[in-house]
């Protein structure tokens, strides 16, 4: 796997060329400096969830938690520990905000907000465009800044309107299997 890392105006561009599926895309942002942990949501069935979770950890992120109370202990301990967190904030849960999501109410995470008001961290958005069958697009953009001021519900309302854009600029290309809107 190549990554070519072209510096432009407001975003960094990274290329993933060849061989994805048999090489680590996390590897190669932790050889960059980056520690990433990945916050996932498994999946009802048990047994899939372990066959996936094996996956994700050989093939996307070695450092995954399940997402819930019983795990906050270990994600704090990494991100005291200097970790970025991957966290996909689309995705439908059933504790979080109404937040606007093309324009309606839809339950959004607060993590991203939490994080932001207790420990005034950055939130950068990344957005991965498939190229060409195994090629990858990774843009990773400029952090997104708040005031101190902001609660969590114009936070996460901001985010919403950040995911929103990257979104639209090509919604064919979005993974959206649930009802986000339930």
């Amino acid at each position: 796997m190549t990554l070519n890392i072209v510096n432009e105006v407001d975003q960094i561009k990274v290329i993933i060329k060849k061989k994805i599926v048999k090489e680590k895309i996390y590897d190669q942002i932790e050889k960059s400096g980056i520690d990433v942990l990945a916050i996932y949501r498994p999946l009802n069935n048990f047994f899939m969830d372990k066959i996936m979770v094996n996956l994700r950890k050989k093939y996307i992120c070695k450092n995954q938690i399940k997402k819930g109370r019983s795990n906050v202990r270990e994600l704090l301990r990494l991100f005291n520990n200097g970790y970025s967190i991957a966290l996909m904030i689309d995705q439908r849960v059933s504790e979080g905000i109404p937040s606007p999501f093309f324009n309606k109410e839809a339950l959004t995470t607060t993590i991203p907000a939490q994080f932001v008001k207790k420990f005034e961290c950055r939130v950068v958005p990344i957005y991965i465009d498939r190229v060409l069958d195994t090629n990858f697009k990774i843009n990773i953009f400029e952090p997104i800044k708040f005031e101190k001021d902001e609660s969590l519900e114009i936070i996460t309302s901001k985010l919403n309107l950040c995911l929103e854009n990257m979104i639209s600029k090509n919604p064919s290309k979005w993974i959206w299997s649930h009802n986000r809107w339930k």
